[in-house]
């Protein structure tokens, strides 16, 4: 039986892009190599599943008749950003001898925490928090406040797809790296075009005073000198950050029918 497409494949066949996929070879490669009107975008595709040991306590938990319940921190994840580690080196290699105009990395979640994975994705990006303050009720978006894989492999791809899959249902944002040479010609793609409701582009959202960008040489490591950069370049008051998580709990029924 042929092996089925895979996600990132089958989403841009249905906006009218051609896809190959990339001979392997003794380097590290990329995977595919899509074109839509006339703009070739390389692609690393990456698969994250859910962690056996997580499913095995899910199990176990319903098979008693429990209550299974979980709490993600929707902040950096460490075995991400190995993921995003590999994939700019598989990007950087396939670049040097295809042909291309764009370079990005395509995630997608899968399992029953795909959707936490897909903000940990995102959150590994950009090293992102919330930001609010102390006398005013609502949050902000920072984008950078922590160090962030975006910045750190600025020079191998341009940005990045999040997605995350549902039964047969796939959410996707595409995810532009500020911090690359060609953000710009990405976010005026034909593939961001696609993205009506899912482009997160960290500059636009400052512009229109949605979010803040922490764009300054402070070490990451020193969360409160990053938190008075914030407060003199956006003239906020008694500034904090905090951490986003997700919470769920699942329940086995009878099926009756």
């Amino acid at each position: 039986m042929p092996e089925a497409p895979s996600i990132a494949t089958q989403v841009l066949e249905a906006w009218g892009a051609k896809v190959e996929s990339i001979p392997t070879s003794s380097k590290e490669e990329s995977d595919l190599l899509a074109q839509l009107d006339g703009v070739r975008l390389l692609i690393e595709e990456k698969t994250k599943f859910e962690d056996p040991e997580r499913l095995e306590a899910r199990n176990v938990a319903l098979s008693s008749g429990s209550v299974h319940g979980s709490t993600q921190p929707l902040r950096q994840s460490n075995r991400i950003s190995g993921i995003v580690r590999k994939a700019s080196k598989q990007l950087s290699s396939t670049g040097a001898d295809v042909a291309h105009d764009l370079k990005v990395l395509w995630f997608t979640g899968v399992g029953f925490d795909a959707e936490a994975k897909h903000f940990q994705f995102m959150s590994t990006l950009y090293g992102s928090t919330r930001i609010f303050e102390l006398n005013k009720p609502h949050m902000r978006q920072c984008y950078f406040f922590r160090n962030s894989d975006f910045f750190r492999y600025r020079e191998h791809f341009d940005g990045a797809v999040a997605a995350y899959l549902n039964a047969n249902t796939v959410t996707v944002k595409l995810c532009l790296n500020p911090y690359s040479a060609s953000w710009e010609t990405l976010r005026d793609s034909p593939y961001a075009k696609n993205f009506k409701l899912g482009l997160i582009d960290p500059v636009a959202e400052e512009s229109r005073g949605e979010a803040y960008i922490a764009d300054t040489d402070i070490p990451r490591t020193d969360e409160h000198a990053i938190l008075r950069f914030l407060e003199k370049k956006y003239g906020l008051e008694r500034a904090q950050n905090v951490d986003m998580n997700m919470a769920s709990a699942v329940v086995r029924v009878p099926n009756d029918g």
